[in-house]
This record gives C-alpha cells, sequence and structure tokens, in this order.
C-alpha cells in the first residue's frame, strides 16, 4: 500500500509547522521579557541572568553583580530584553523539535532575590 502526499497539502502542513513556531517564539519572547520587566535592578546582573533554553539544556546566561547601583535601570532592563531575544533567535528550532523550554537566572544571588521579589512564583501565575 502507497499513500501520495500532494505538494499542497505538504506546503499546507509546512504553514502549520511556521505558524507554530511563530506561536512559540512570541510565547517565550513575552515570558522572558516579562521575567525582566518584574526583576529588580541594582546592577543589572539579575536581570541580565536571565535565560531560554531548550528542555534538558544545561548552564545558562550568569552575570556577576558590580558594586555599584546602575543609573539608567530601564536600559539595563532594555539590554536583558535583547539577550533573552537572542535566546529564542538561537533556540527556537531546537525548543520545538525537542518539545519545550526552561527559563532560569543563574546570576550569583538568584535565590536570594527571589526570595524577596518572588520572581519565579510571578511568572509561573502569569503563565500558567
Amino acid at each position: 500500500m502507497q499513500v501520495i502526499i500532494s505538494p499542497s497539502f505538504q506546503k499546507k502542513v509546512d504553514k502549520l509547522d511556521e505558524l507554530i513556531g511563530d506561536q512559540i517564539d512570541e510565547k517565550m519572547l513575552s515570558l522572558g521579557t516579562y521575567a525582566v520587566e518584574i526583576s529588580p535592578v541594582y546592577s543589572g546582573a539579575f536581570a541580565e541572568s536571565w535565560s531560554i533554553r531548550p528542555m534538558g539544556s544545561v548552564g545558562g546566561r550568569s552575570r556577576k553583580s558590580r558594586v555599584q547601583k546602575v543609573p539608567d535601570v530601564q536600559s539595563k532592563k532594555e539590554e536583558a530584553k535583547g539577550l533573552i531575544a537572542d535566546d529564542v533567535a538561537k533556540y527556537s528550532e531546537q525548543i520545538l523539535k525537542d518539545g519545550g523550554a526552561v527559563i532560569t537566572n543563574r546570576s550569583p544571588h538568584a535565590r536570594e532575590v527571589d526570595a524577596k521579589y518572588a520572581t519565579v512564583a510571578r511568572i509561573k501565575d502569569r503563565f500558567r
């Protein structure tokens, strides 16, 4: 027995894959942007340490704190959002293929900041 898939059907499947991929990218970008937005900024290290990676991958971004407070909090958050957008662009295909992603913050003081500001709980509540 043989089944032939017509080129027009394959084009439709490809278009669906593209649409699904775009929606996943938008969702990941939205999630990462929200994480950065709710992050407190002193030196910028915590906000810049958010990263999105494929499910099961190890590592992630880790920035060390600087001793001094940054004068422009919003510019640090914009830099951090750019890093998230880079992650989404870099890992999008692998995330779609592997079936999921994780968002992590590997700054040296992530646990202390999260304990005080409940960033992870707020992210989970927003994106359930």
